[in-house]
């Protein structure tokens, strides 16, 4: 009898452990696949959702810098003084209402550096005063990047279109000389873009956010996240080159991709914690073993009992 218990124990013993093992390989093995999975399914998705990005931009840069180029622009910012600024108001709102009505933008603007007069389409709104006003600080950010690119986005109120949150596209603009003379610009309202992201995030089951360097999210559906929320990217100058990055966490997976025509990050999070998606395959499979664990126990029980019996009434 106590052999065949110590065989009962030993039996059950080595299911346990061979049972054990193998649901650590599955795991494993299945957290794998998995992960390759969702890395290259999230790399697909960042790489469309990017390339749709930088197309809705397209247009906006394309045209801030066709105005920084045109000769008409050279001559409105080619002054020094504001009395020659002033002069310029009537030039300015008529070219500045044309590039309005032709393209649609709510907000057309040019700056003079010499004079910090800022032209919209109704003429000169004010004067600039980066230094003291913190409402102008922005062309002080504008005057001290660090790109190479002419022009600069920045995320702000627009106090044309009913103090709307817009990404205005700021270009500089030189003269013959090669001599900087101000900067030109146009607006892009932010619920355009916003409109954008939420779809494609509603296809591909996705949190979609575009960041500055500093992890500052500058574009979110979530307008209370803009300029108010940071994204944490470790060395956001090791993604620099254009590529697209796959990180894992235990709740998250993200991709974060430089769009370097817009100098900011695209971070793609899939809203799936790949941890969680691997227990919820491995839950049939341990149940199945756990079931089989008591099958072989019921059964050995039963059938040392009915051994006993049987040598007991020999």
């Amino acid at each position: 009898m106590e052999s065949i218990k110590k065989t009962f124990i030993i039996v059950v013993v080595t299911v346990i452990l061979c049972m054990s093992c193998s649901t650590v390989f599955i795991y494993n093995k299945t957290k794998s696949l998995m992960r390759d999975a969702y890395e290259n399914e999230l790399r697909v998705e960042s790489g469309m959702i990017s390339g749709a990005i930088e197309n809705s931009f397209l247009r906006p840069i394309t045209v801030s810098e066709t105005m920084s180029k045109d000769f008409i622009m050279n001559k409105i910012l080619n002054i020094n003084t504001k009395d020659e600024a002033l002069s310029m108001e009537q030039e300015a709102s008529e070219y500045l209402t044309s590039i309005r009505n032709g393209f649609g933008y709510s907000m057309v603007f040019a700056v003079n550096d010499a004079s910090k007069a800022y032209y919209t389409c109704d003429g000169i709104s004010k004067y600039l005063a980066p230094e003291t006003n913190d409402q102008d600080i922005w062309y002080k950010v504008f005057m001290e990047r660090d790109s190479e690119l002419p022009y600069l986005l920045d995320v702000d109120i627009d106090a044309v279109n009913n103090w709307a949150l817009s990404v205005f596209v700021n270009t500089a603009v030189y003269d013959d000389n090669g001599k900087y003379i101000g900067l030109c610009g146009v607006g892009v309202d932010m619920t355009e873009l916003q409109r954008l992201l939420e779809r494609y995030e509603r296809i591909y089951d996705v949190k979609i956010d575009l960041i500055n360097s500093e992890g500052l999210i500058q574009v979110d559906t979530d307008a209370a996240n803009i300029e108010n929320a940071y994204i944490e990217i470790d060395s956001p100058e090791l993604y620099t080159d254009g590529e697209c990055y796959y990180e894992v966490g235990e709740n998250v997976n993200r991709t974060i991709t430089y769009i370097d025509d817009l100098g900011w990050y695209l971070v793609v999070r899939n809203n799936t914690s790949l941890v969680s998606n691997v227990y919820s395959m491995l839950i049939p499979n341990v149940i199945c073993m756990v079931v089989g664990v008591i099958l072989i126990i019921t059964i050995f029980s039963l059938s040392y009992g009915r051994i006993k019996n049987s040598l007991e009434t020999k």
